[in-house]
């Protein structure tokens, strides 16, 4: 049994060096790679799913019809997004500023729609006066406009769609990049389409068996990028993990198992060299993935496994990349994830001290902060550049009861942190602390 358990997070893979993108960048890195070296993924990925016509472009237009109906405090997070965005940019992006200024005026318009429609109280009395007997079935809505039921005008969606196809260029839009974040979120998508496995949507299996495959393609493609530069050298981050933790990823890539060995991690959301049978929910494995070539894995390997050409979806075939969904109630793609979640959730409750490295805690991975929860008496330091934040002092409070004003003012590695019981809030990057000292549990 290990005392010490390490608990990495996106962030440990955004370290300088490795540089993998978070999911609210991931599609346009992911599009970029399909137009570019990953053209042939795209193509076997087409002549595998006859009769698809899914495409990211494609996406932009279905994600701006639904500006529209989204709550109004989605789109006031859009405005706060962008607003954000252009507050610091340098004189020689005053096209962007401009740009910006443009989406939060058009969002605040909508916006002044909807709080307008608001019913008042003093529309609200009157309607009590005038139908005294009738007023609470006529009054059925807190609103005398249905917002979900506009259509944009064309000015306003051509705007926007413009905006989202500079956010898929190569070339960095801070604008287009602010609302792609939540427009364009491929995690978002997979949701969407993963469920078309349960309402028997077959457009939607072909479009999550495109969406799915072309994404682990992407990631495959940039692990081999990422260790054909570093060669025999340590990876940043990576290399300073000391081998005697236990480590649970809730990443994809094949870096922690690199270090560690197969038996000393846990891949909480599944990893990049497994696949899934979906009829036997068979978990099998890709043999040398940090050598492959994702177009010829997908034509001679996925495509043969494959077949949607029959209507009955009983009668199709699907195998699927091994990457959990990021849903809060997590799918079983496999019987095998059952042992492992167990497994997971056994090593929290042994370990005496617990490190979190760039995990954010955020509500699609409520199954995982459900394990936390259930175990809240480790030792634990958390470290994430935001960890101190308000937004991220709200979500400890979620997952383990402790109110922001608990929190006491300390220094761990030279770090300004929080304390409150046994949890450390550490605001620093994955290579800016040393792990070692850090399990050792000293403060300075």
């Amino acid at each position: 049994m290990s005392e010490h358990l390490l608990i990495l997070g996106a962030g440990a893979d955004r370290t300088a060096g490795i540089d993998f993108p978070l999911a609210n960048t991931l599609l346009a890195d992911v599009t970029r790679y399909l137009d570019g070296p990953g053209k042939p993924v795209d193509e076997a990925l087409r002549a595998m799913l006859p009769g698809m016509r899914f495409s990211f472009n494609s996406m932009i237009a279905r994600a701006v019809d639904k500006i529209a109906t989204r709550e109004p405090y989605e789109q006031k997070a859009m405005v706060q997004r962008v607003q954000e965005a252009i507050a610091n940019l340098p004189s020689d992006k005053e096209n962007v500023r401009k740009h910006g200024e443009l989406i939060i005026r058009l969002f605040n318009k909508l916006a002044a729609i909807a709080e307008n429609s608001q019913l008042d109280e003093e529309t609200e009395q009157l309607i009590r006066e005038v139908f005294p007997k009738d007023a609470d079935d006529l009054i059925d809505s807190d609103s005398i406009l249905d917002i979900h039921k506009l259509s944009l005008s064309d000015t306003f969606k051509t705007v926007l769609k413009r905006t989202l196809k500079m956010g898929l260029s190569s070339d960095r839009h801070e604008v287009a990049a602010a609302l792609g974040a939540d427009m364009l979120n491929i995690e978002t998508l997979l949701i969407e389409k993963f469920l078309g496995f349960y309402n028997e949507r077959l457009p939607d299996i072909k479009n999550y068996l495109y969406i799915s495959w072309a994404l682990w393609a992407f990631l495959v493609a940039r692990q081999k990028e990422v260790l054909a530069v570093h060669g025999a050298n340590p990876l940043p981050f990576y290399g300073n993990v000391p081998s005697n933790v236990r480590a649970i990823t809730l990443n994809y890539t094949s870096f922690l198992q690199q270090h560690l060995g197969s038996d000393n991690p846990i891949y909480f959301h599944g990893g990049l060299a497994e696949y899934v049978r979906m009829d036997t929910r068979d978990l099998l494995s890709i043999e040398n993935i940090l050598d492959c070539d994702p177009a010829t894995f997908i034509r001679e390997v996925v495509a043969p496994n494959v077949d949607v050409k029959n209507e009955d979806l009983r009668e199709q075939r699907h195998v699927i990349p091994a990457l959990v969904p990021p849903l809060r109630l997590k799918p079983i793609l496999s019987h095998r994830y059952i042992d492992l979640w167990s497994k997971a959730s056994d090593w929290v409750k042994e370990a005496q001290r617990i490190v979190v490295v760039g995990y954010s805690f955020n509500n699609a991975d409520e199954h995982f902060n459900d394990i936390l929860r259930v175990h809240p008496d480790r030792y634990i330091d958390i470290v994430a550049p935001e960890a101190n934040s308000a937004a991220f002092l709200g979500r400890m409070e979620k997952v383990f009861g402790t109110a922001a004003n608990q929190y006491n003012k300390i220094t761990v590695n030279g770090v300004s942190a929080l304390q409150a019981k046994k949890a450390r809030l550490i605001p620093a990057r994955a290579t800016e602390v040393d792990l070692s000292v850090l399990f050792t549990g000293n403060n300075k």
